[in-house]
């Protein structure tokens, strides 16, 4: 089995060249005077010559699949309004819309037999590709991809539980829409860094009981959770490519070779994926993430020049601070977006919530609607969000120089360095354990967290008349909304290296915590397996609208055609 290793020469990008000679431009001697003359490590030597290599060309196809814009319009309008009801990255809309739109369309097609058209004409429908963008030629290769996974998901599923037909098969439609979005839409420069940020990272953690291959998958993982904002689905994907190379390279009829191995994969993934330490992992991986953020802001900024720039500590410096100072005010507005959606998915689910039981308890239970409760559901929720948001303060001066010196470093150092190895932390051993009065002493203080916090809130929701309905709404939506405020503000810590803490944050954290993670786990186990809207938009809302716009381009097609014969 292959491993995100250097030493075993595979990875998720292009593997970096790392004998590559000189990386890239030289600085000419008017350039050295502007600044002391930097000397790039061999695998940032490598970056550069991959990210050269890396340019993703347009298709060169004569035909292009063009769909109605009449119909566009009404398909991007229902895609806006399906994905504000989901707390989605904007990196992983498009490959969600993929793996939705596959599973809607095997209601009807349980095999997924030429359905590779009609999901590149929804995808264009839904203007996440421009119209006449895509060559006819990727019908045949996305059908392709279809066909390949939907036999090796009948032949490993065959003969196991239905529990287990019902995991593989997810897997490989979450494995399936990834391979189609990296089809549409390559993107080997973002491999290359990700792969370069691996490189240099890997090295910080040291291996677990001496097992240097779980060490290298786990880092990899972080730094796809980290570093690319990656999801499940996605790192699956890149898993299975790194384990099993030849995946992306063969046809269903090819299928049978990789038989053998493709379920002892599959196991090896997941449970890589709930690997014990992986929390500390990806909590000490994402400290490091800040100055590799702004390197690939570099890349993106200067395209053709970052050789010159890498080389040149003074030019370096300069468009370190530019990238920086660009980079918190994105910041800005990205929170401001973000929390937004958060705002809209919050006040549509608390409307239902209102209309389906707040409301009729007090009819039917109380024989009269309370008012104030009701005012106070509604507004004190988004209200809190709000002051949440706003609290928030991007870095400053201080976070650039810090982010500059430690981008210096990342650049020039050589990770196989022996005295690098020896620095690295130590993760996989285990914790020597606490004597049991400690155990139960902060086990108790925790529970009592719990008590204070909660108990506190319905103390008050009592004395203001909240009836038993309207405080578990009040509670469900406060813990959500808390949870919910600390992943929006969490952006601003993506290009965090200063810590910020203040003098009272382990005392709010005191009565935080409790309610963060309550929102947390609503979240993530009730909202996502029972999500009321997206059951609503996906079955009630999207199969007839999309039946009927495909049938208003089809015949905006036939239209086009008969004017044509009469030219």
């Amino acid at each position: 089995m292959e491993h995100p290793t250097e030493e075993h020469g595979h990875s998720n990008a292009p593997q970096l060249d790392t004998h590559a000679a000189g990386g890239g431009e030289h600085v000419s001697s008017h350039e050295e005077e502007s600044g002391e003359v930097i000397e790039l490590s061999k695998y940032s030597k490598a970056l550069l010559k991959s990210w050269e290599e890396g340019h993703t060309k347009p298709s060169l196809s004569s035909t292009k699949i063009s769909v109605s814009q009449t119909v566009s319009f009404l398909a991007f309008l229902y895609e806006k309004m399906r994905n504000a009801i989901e707390f989605q990255e904007d990196n992983l809309i498009r490959k969600a819309a993929i793996e939705r739109i596959i599973k809607r369309r095997m209601l009807l097609n349980e095999n997924g037999r030429n359905i590779a058209e009609l999901l590149i004409k929804e995808l264009l429908w839904a203007r996440y590709y421009e119209n006449n963008t895509l060559g006819e030629e990727k019908i045949p290769e996305i059908q392709a991809i279809i066909d390949k996974y939907f036999f090796l998901r009948n032949e490993i599923a065959s003969g196991r539980s239905g529990k287990e037909q019902e995991k593989i098969g997810q897997f490989m439609i979450e494995v399936l829409s990834c391979e189609i979005e990296e089809n549409l839409s390559p993107n080997p420069r973002l491999e290359a860094l990700t792969d370069y940020t691996y490189q240099i990272l890997r090295p910080s953690v040291a291996p677990f009981d001496d097992d240097s291959l779980t060490r290298d998958i786990q880092v990899y993982i972080a730094v796809e959770r980290t570093f690319a904002h990656s999801d499940d689905s996605l790192i699956r994907y890149h898993l299975l490519k790194l384990m099993l190379p030849e995946i992306t390279q063969i046809s269903w009829k090819e299928g049978e070779k990789i038989l053998p191995r493709l379920f002892d994969i599959y196991e090896d993934i997941e449970k890589n994926l709930r690997f014990p330490f992986a929390d500390k992992i990806r909590n000490f991986i994402r400290k490091q993430i800040p100055p590799f953020m702004i390197l690939q802001d570099l890349f993106n900024q200067n395209p053709r020049t970052m050789s010159k720039i890498l080389s040149d500590e003074t030019k370096l410096k300069s468009k370190v601070d530019e990238a920086c100072r660009k980079r918190y005010e994105e910041t800005k507005d990205r929170l401001r977006r973000t929390g937004i959606r958060s705002f809209i998915y919050i006040i549509l689910t608390k409307v239902v919530f209102a209309f389906i039981l707040e409301i009729p308890y007090d009819l039917y239970i109380e024989k009269s609607i309370s008012y104030i409760p009701i005012i106070i559901n509604v507004i004190f929720p988004p209200a809190l969000m709000a002051v949440i948001i706003l609290s928030v303060t991007v870095p400053g001066d201080e976070n650039t120089r810090k982010i500059f010196n430690l981008l210096k470093g990342i650049i020039t150092v050589d990770p196989e360095d022996p005295d690098m190895i020896k620095k690295g932390i130590v993760l996989g051993k285990k914790l020597k354990p606490r004597s049991f009065a400690f155990t139960a002493m902060f086990s108790l203080i925790y529970l009592l967290t719990y008590l204070l916090s909660f108990g506190t809130i319905i103390y008050i929701l009592t004395k203001l008349h909240f009836n038993p309905v309207s405080q578990t709404i009040f509670i469900f939506f406060v813990t959500l909304v808390t949870f919910f405020a600390f992943k929006v503000t969490s952006i601003t810590g993506e290009y965090l290296v200063v810590d910020k803490d203040g003098p009272m944050a382990p005392i709010v954290d005191i009565f935080f915590l409790p309610v963060m993670r309550v929102g947390q786990w609503l979240s993530g186990e009730v909202l996502t397996k029972f999500n009321v809207f997206k059951f609503f938009f996906d079955f009630i809302i999207e199969m007839p609208l999309k039946a009927i716009v495909e049938v208003i381009d089809e015949w905006a097609h036939f239209v086009k055609l008969k004017k044509e014969e009469i030219v």
